[in-house]
């Protein structure tokens, strides 16, 4: 009788666990991309979201008042950027980190986020509004 695999039944069982961890650590990849897109569209809506109740607030109260997104200093790390206008600022990154679905204030009105390690959105704040100045096609994919 015997007690122990023989070779080929192992090498068969560690060529079908490779498989199936090739396919599952792929899918892994792709919903954490996911993920992060879906993040970083909810964030863009909240602040536009945000801009409208500070704007609609301003008019409903007949204030002549500039909208300020936050008072944060530029490129620093672990400020809370957006208070002005989100009930939970959101936690920024600086340039040197350069983190994903971070954001980051890169002067008084303009703030980019990074979506991968060589790619970001970049937005200003002009006119009330806030608008993607980054390739047209990568910001109507993500708003």
């Amino acid at each position: 009788m015997r007690k122990a695999f023989s070779l080929i039944e192992l090498i068969l069982v560690l060529v079908i666990i490779s498989i199936l961890s090739v396919f599952i650590l792929s899918k892994f990849d792709d919903s954490s991309e996911f993920a992060n897109k879906t993040k970083v569209k909810l964030e863009i809506a909240l602040i536009r979201n945000g801009i409208s109740k500070q704007i609609s607030s301003n008019v409903l109260l007949n204030k002549d008042e500039n909208i300020y997104l936050d008072k944060q200093s530029v490129n620093l790390e672990g400020s809370l950027l957006f208070k002005n206008i989100l009930d939970f600022p959101l936690i920024s990154t600086s340039e040197d980190k350069k983190e994903l679905g971070k954001w980051i204030k890169t002067s008084s009105n303009r703030y980019i986020i990074y979506i991968s390690n060589d790619e970001y959105l970049e937005f200003t704040f002009e006119n009330n509004s806030f608008v993607c100045k980054s390739d047209k096609e990568l910001c109507v994919s993500y708003e």
